[in-house]
């Protein structure tokens, strides 16, 4: 049994199961805390002691419940600590709380495993495109089966897109499709989406009230609806869709940044179709 935690600039995440001899994962829990450890770090690349406090608060929340489980921590953290020049402030207290050591991957490493999180539970081998649109980076990775053979990890996620461009709608595409023009692609009609952007579009599409992974894992609908939600939050106030309760306070201020990107890559790969799923890197660890 692992308790796999996923230390991101906007969400900590924590997956709590193990992988079975056929491949399947058994899942025993899976819990996620927004505490912006990222807050303003792409400006001005150190930490928030606020930010710090938040979620080290969050990390003694895992260690008990891992405990609990008597599950191994495997903890990984991301672009928010990659951009920070003071990292080990937070690191190290972190280790402490945490009661394990918590690897700084590299975006590759974080490209790869977001990968493989959807590949090892694909049926039938074949092209495959992934998108994980984070807080502070976003990764784009094109594979055959579990063999990436593209793999990019952009300078684009919600919190830093919300924070330089507000809620410019035109702005963050442009920028995002000037970002992904770096990154050439022909057209392919599927695009395999994951994260916290993702899977909250997913369950706005269904009308969720309250976030249900089976509903939404695996969801397909079409580019222009996914467009469509985008400026129909646009329209709102940041206090009406906070008031939303699949977004909430930490995500509906950045979720229409977040849409912007996702419509920038769907747009960049010539997607027809993007196919919500409820996984990243914590599940290819387990």
């Amino acid at each position: 049994m692992r308790a796999v935690l996923d230390i991101g600039t906007n969400t900590v995440l924590m997956l709590v199961g193990q992988r079975m001899a056929d491949g399947h994962v058994h899942v025993v829990a899976d819990h996620a805390r927004i505490t912006r450890l990222g807050q303003g770090v792409a400006t001005t690349k150190t930490l928030q002691p606020e930010a710090i406090a938040r979620t080290l608060a969050v990390l003694d929340e895992y260690r008990d419940i891992a405990a609990q489980h008597g599950a191994e921590v495997i903890a990984v953290a991301t672009e928010g600590l990659r951009l920070a020049e003071d990292a080990d402030t937070f690191l190290g207290p972190a280790r402490e709380h945490l009661g394990a050591e918590i690897r700084l991957i590299s975006g590759d490493e974080e490209a790869e495993l977001s990968y493989l999180s959807i590949a090892r539970e694909q049926t039938t081998p074949g092209h495959l495109r992934v998108l994980d649109i984070g807080g502070g980076s976003t990764e784009l990775v094109v594979g055959e089966g579990e063999h990436t053979t593209q793999k990019c990890s952009h300078a684009l996620g919600s919190v830093r897109l919300y924070e330089r461009f507000g809620e410019d709608v035109a702005a963050i595409e442009a920028h995002a499709r000037e970002v992904f023009a770096t990154q050439p692609l022909p057209p392919h009609p599927v695009l395999h989406g994951l994260a916290g952007t993702v899977t909250s579009a997913g369950a706005l599409l269904l009308g969720l009230t309250a976030y249900d992974r089976e509903k939404v894992d695996g969801l397909a609908t079409p580019t222009e609806r996914i467009v469509a939600l985008r400026d129909r939050l646009a329209h709102e106030s940041v206090q009406q869709r906070v008031a939303r309760p699949i977004l909430g306070t930490g995500r509906g201020d950045v979720i229409v940044a977040g849409l912007s990107i996702l419509v920038a890559a769907l747009r960049h790969c010539g997607a027809g179709t993007l196919v919500v799923r409820d996984r990243g890197l914590r599940w290819a660890l387990l």
